[in-house]
């Protein structure tokens, strides 16, 4: 889309939409990075994934557009922060 429409707790840059997610410890954080990657798979769309101790940060670009960020970046971020939030992750 790239026309600045915004998702709660995720930042449009122009490399694309970006969260970072405190997940605390190791074993929280491979969960959540877990089923971030079910929800990717299942939506045909995966993200850049940082993955370190304390902290995970994902970043959601649509690379068949031109690298631009699409309404489907930000329905999977939507579903994201599902997830982080059912884990009670801070964003």
């Amino acid at each position: 889309m790239g026309d600045g429409s915004s998702t709660a707790g995720w930042t449009a840059t122009p490399g694309g939409l970006v969260a970072r997610f405190r997940t605390r410890t190791m074993v929280r954080g491979l969960e959540f990075v877990t089923r971030v990657v079910a929800a990717a798979e299942a939506a045909n769309h995966h993200p850049d994934i940082d993955f370190r101790y304390g902290s995970v940060v994902l970043t959601l670009i649509t690379h068949d557009a031109g690298d631009e960020i699409t309404e489907l970046d930000h329905r999977l971020a939507r579903e994201i922060s599902t997830i982080a939030s059912g884990l009670d992750l801070l964003s």
